[in-house]
């Protein structure tokens, strides 16, 4: 061999790198063809479900195609699904049906956020033994497989091209070749055709009649759709086979002397037990003896709900790192223990404030949100409490379990519509920006509510008329093409009761 030969390098290097590919990545490399053609095959369903479209009726279909990929995937390098599967598929299932029954954009968002993150656990549950790992292990390891997913994105690019070049027939590399020119051709056509037919009149004349009916925006859209959906499941399938996490519960940071903790939270806890002290007094008790002159019971009550709010989450993250940081120590517990107490009796005052403040100035999304998020952090506090006592308990699936489960019924009780609900039947004066809130803030989910209402019940019903009118009038134009692809519940409805109205 000339180790002088230039072409030594060129020859060798992708052997090289070959040998040192973890086992099943050179497996889904050698077997290209399969899972290569299986992530094209996913890119498709992926650009026919999501393309301009993250919130109808496919969206779910979606969900299921990529849970059936996984398991196609699974079973090709000879994985079976494991013990506890069954609550993460379910999770999934249920966000994308919540997503295609609703139009609040708020669902939207964190329904898709939450079916990521349910994912990747489904699927970091399928390849590692994660029984034992704590909260920031679970944590650091999500974090390791998002950037090795972001590492492997070329992956289907180097496969496919060490897989076909190895073909001594040359009829794989002729195809390949021809495929790659082709889609290159297209891709630059899509920019370079509709430059053409403006720059000349008699080309447009001549090929204008033909290329009108082609698209070239959506023949774009829907070839980067397709491409995201075909290189993002093959790499994150890479990533997964790289194996690359690390074993067990191993930390480098050394854990701190108690004494340290002991004293920040001590300090701390009794300032949190003489404010919680005042709570019982004051708000639970309603005493109005002392309270500063010129201010009400109401008034007291109603203020504060945003503070507490902050201070409890701030708490429920001091337990966490001072339960990460400091050696064991039981006079630790019971002050982490005290914390959390007092962060309950904030919760609860959080709560009670909102409950006040609700009867004063009606319920809104935002309002039922934060009631929502303190139920949950009063779940979570549960379950940190029980993680101080007992080391073996899961506290990360313990959260994940509770917020998803909260979180899918809090998704599908649309909001909007338990507000104007509530509104409508507690409302004891009457006015119009209680409804216009909705018309303008709102999701369409609230528009056949909308139409039980008798806006002569209202003050200034003729400006109520007119905004409801502009505001149905726009629903029957925005959802024009709510059917078939992108056929959405809450925007069915919407449309329905906006035609209702108008009469259409």
């Amino acid at each position: 061999m000339n180790t002088g030969n230039n072409g030594y390098q060129y020859v060798e290097e992708p052997i090289k790198k070959k040998q040192q590919m973890p086992p099943l990545v050179r497996r889904i490399a050698d077997d290209y063809r399969f899972f290569g053609g299986l992530s094209a095959a996913y890119g498709a369903v992926f650009a026919f479900c999501l393309y301009k479209n993250l919130h109808g009726i496919t969206f779910p279909l979606c969900i299921a195609a990529t849970i059936g990929f996984a398991y196609v995937f699974m079973k090709k390098i000879e994985f079976r699904l494991q013990k506890g599967s069954g609550f993460y598929i379910a999770g999934m299932i249920l966000l994308g049906i919540s997503t295609a029954y609703t139009s609040s954009f708020f669902f939207h968002f964190f329904n898709m956020a939450g079916i990521i993150l349910l994912f990747f656990v489904f699927m970091i549950h399928q390849f590692y033994n994660d029984y034992e790992w704590n909260l920031p292990g679970y944590l650091k390891r999500m974090l390791i497989l998002l950037g090795t997913t972001i590492e492997c994105i070329p992956y289907p690019i180097m496969h496919g091209t060490a897989y076909f070049s190895k073909d001594k027939s040359g009829k794989n590399r002729t195809a390949a070749a021809i495929g790659i020119g082709a889609a290159a051709a297209a891709g630059m056509l899509c920019i370079i055709l509709p430059l053409l037919l403006k720059s000349d009149l008699m080309f447009s004349k001549i090929f204008g009649d033909i290329l009108k009916y082609i698209n070239f925006g959506t023949i774009i859209g829907v070839s980067v759709t397709f491409a995201t959906g075909t290189f993002l499941s093959y790499s994150f399938f890479a990533a997964l086979c790289r194996h690359n996490f690390p074993e067990g519960n191993t930390r480098r940071m050394k854990y701190y002397h108690p004494l340290v903790g002991i004293t920040f939270t001590g300090i701390i806890s009794l300032v949190y037990v003489m404010y919680c002290m005042v709570q019982i007094i004051y708000l639970f008790g309603r005493i109005r003896i002392g309270l500063p002159e010129g201010v009400t019971y109401a008034q007291y009550a109603r203020g504060g709900f945003w503070e507490l709010l902050f201070v409890s989450i701030i708490n429920f993250v001091m337990v966490l790192v001072c339960m990460y940081l400091f050696y064991d120590n039981i006079l630790l517990k019971t002050i982490l223990t005290v914390i959390s107490g007092c962060t309950f009796i904030m919760i609860i005052s959080a709560a009670y404030r909102m409950k006040l403040y609700v009867a004063a100035y009606h319920l809104t999304f935002l309002r039922i949100l934060v009631l929502w998020f303190l139920a949950v952090l009063a779940l979570i506090m549960g379950g940190v409490i029980a993680s101080m006592y007992k080391k073996s308990f899961p506290l990360f699936k313990y959260i994940m379990a509770a917020v998803s489960v909260t979180y899918i019924l809090f998704a599908f009780s649309r909001p909007d519509v338990i507000a104007i609900r509530y509104n409508m039947e507690h409302a004891q004066i009457k006015k119009a920006e209680d409804i216009t809130y909705f018309l303008y803030k709102g999701s369409v989910d609230a528009a056949p509510e909308i139409l039980k209402i008798n806006i002569y019940e209202y003050d200034d019903s003729e400006y109520l008329k007119k905004q409801i009118y502009s505001y149905y009038e726009r629903i029957s134009t925005d959802y024009e093409d709510v059917f078939f692809r992108k056929a959405n519940y809450s925007e069915i409805r919407a449309k329905m009761a906006a035609d209702e109205y108008l009469g259409k």
